[in-house]
C-alpha cells in the first residue's frame, strides 16, 4: 500500500482534553448543566456533531438547539480547545518512517477541515502530510467518515484506489467508512475505540502502537 488516509483524533493526536472542556462549556452555557457523564462525553470524540447530537441528545444537527450548541462549543474550541492536545507517542517516528519509504500520507477526519489543518500545522506534522481532508464547516453536507474519505479520494490529484490506499483509524466509523469506499482499514487500539469495537466493524488489521502501522504498510 503506497497511500494512507489517517484519522486525526485518537489516531495521530490525543484531543480529549480540549474536546471534553469544550463540550462541558457548551452544555453549561446553553443548558446550565452537563447532561452526560464523562464516559458518554468521550463518545463524542471522533464522530461528527450530527451523529452525536442525534445519538445522545435526540436532536438533528439542523435543529436550532443543535446550532446554538455548536456555536457555543466553537466559542471555546476555536480559541483554546484545538491547541489542548498532544501528539500520540510514536506518531512522529511512524510518519518519518512512512515518508522515508516514499508513502503518501493524508488526513481524513470528521473534524471540520479548517481545525484539522490548523492542528497539523501547529504540531509540526505538515512536512509529512500531503493533504488534509475534513468535514465541512457546518458538519452537515460532509459529515460521515465515508463522505470525507470519498471527498478526499476525489479531490486529490494522486491516483487513489482500493489497491493502493488504506484507511487508519481508532473508531468503528473509520472502519465502516473505509469499507463503504471499498478500502481496507487498519484499526488502532490506543485511541478512543477498543479492540471489540474495531473487531465488530471488521477491521482488516488491528494494531496497538503507531509503528505497527508502518510495519503493515511496508509489508503490503
Amino acid at each position: 500500500m503506497n497511500n494512507l488516509f489517517f484519522d486525526l483524533d485518537g489516531t495521530l493526536v490525543n484531543s480529549e482534553k480540549g474536546i471534553m472542556k469544550g463540550l462541558k462549556y457548551m452544555y453549561n452555557n446553553t443548558l446550565g448543566y452537563v447532561p452526560h457523564d464523562d464516559d458518554t462525553l468521550r463518545k463524542f470524540i471522533g464522530p461528527t456533531f450530527s451523529y452525536s447530537f442525534k445519538k445522545f441528545d435526540g436532536i438533528e444537527v439542523d435543529d436550532p438547539i443543535a446550532k446554538e450548541r455548536m456555536k457555543s462549543f466553537r466559542e471555546y474550541y476555536d480559541v483554546e480547545g484545538w491547541k489542548e492536545l498532544t501528539v500520540i507517542d510514536g506518531v512522529y517516528d511512524m510518519l518519518e518512517e512512512l515518508k522515508h519509504e516514499g508513502k503518501e500520507i493524508f488526513v481524513a477526519t470528521s473534524k471540520p477541515e479548517i481545525h484539522a489543518k490548523n492542528i497539523v500545522e501547529y504540531f509540526g506534522m505538515k512536512p509529512y502530510i500531503r493533504h488534509v481532508f475534513g468535514a465541512s464547516d457546518d458538519e452537515v453536507t460532509r459529515s460521515l467518515k465515508e463522505d470525507v474519505i470519498s471527498y478526499g479520494m476525489d479531490k486529490t490529484s494522486v491516483d487513489l484506489n482500493s489497491d493502493n490506499l488504506v484507511m487508519v483509524g481508532d473508531r468503528s466509523s473509520d472502519i465502516i467508512g473505509a469499507h463503504k469506499n471499498n478500502l481496507k482499514a487498519i484499526g488502532v487500539t490506543y485511541g478512543f475505540g477498543d479492540k471489540d469495537e474495531l473487531s465488530h466493524a471488521k477491521s482488516d488489521w488491528i494494531v496497538n502502537k503507531p509503528l505497527e502501522i508502518a510495519k503493515i504498510a511496508l509489508e503490503k
